[in-house]
């Protein structure tokens, strides 16, 4: 499939437009982005890819532009992470969930994250209202890092005696434990073992 330069962006475009707003751009979209004076200059583009395979476009609605099957998505752009989410995590007693593949992925900056995430970061969603006094509520997402040295103080996503859940890291007398941020939670105490799956570095907030 040769594409020439001004339609290799336009196709880029589509496909980054998707992967951001979950549909297709529409002609006008198209035509504000790139600067194009008339509708029928965007249409012309789109005939092209069209005729190339490189698109698929229905005959009705100004937003059916579909994306040939197996085609791979573009790249995020710099400074943007691509962070798979595994499900939720219960702040509130500890629950067996079973590890899995991931069930969607977070795009998410750099600069509203805080931090370069490195490799093996990873999301999860909250569940219950143990950390509430930490600011960190149902419906919440967290991004975790893993760590090989967990600091006393964290905020953790962990398993203990084989359960996950999320808890801030405690240590007193050379004796690790969990404790919640609601005083309607007990500490936990590991009766055999207490692993740190990694430390929260950023909690993301939807807001109705």
């Amino acid at each position: 499939m040769q594409l020439t330069e001004r339609q290799q962006a336009v196709l880029d475009f589509i496909i980054e437009f998707r992967r951001d707003n979950g549909c297709s751009p529409s002609i006008p979209e198209i035509q504000r982005h790139f600067g194009i004076r008339s509708p029928n200059g965007v249409a012309g583009h789109l005939h092209a890819l069209e005729a190339k395979g490189a698109i698929r476009r229905a005959e009705r609605g100004s937003r059916q532009i579909d994306l040939p099957d197996g085609m791979p998505p573009a790249p995020p752009p710099a400074g943007v992470y691509q962070i798979p989410v595994y499900g939720s995590i219960p702040a509130g007693p500890p629950q067996d969930i079973a590890a899995g593949a991931a069930e969607s992925c977070a795009l998410v900056d750099e600069v509203a994250l805080g931090f370069k995430p490195r490799e093996g970061c990873f999301a999860l969603k909250v569940r219950g209202d143990s950390m509430r006094d930490a600011g960190i509520l149902t419906g919440d997402m967290v991004v975790i890092q893993p760590t090989p040295t967990p600091r006393e103080g964290q905020i953790v996503a962990a398993l203990i005696d084989g359960e996950c859940t999320l808890k801030r890291l405690v240590r007193v007398k050379g004796r690790w434990f969990l404790k919640a941020e609601n005083p309607n939670y007990p500490e936990l105490h590991p009766r055999e073992a207490l692993v740190i799956q990694g430390a929260v570095r950023t909690v993301i907030r939807k807001l109705d």
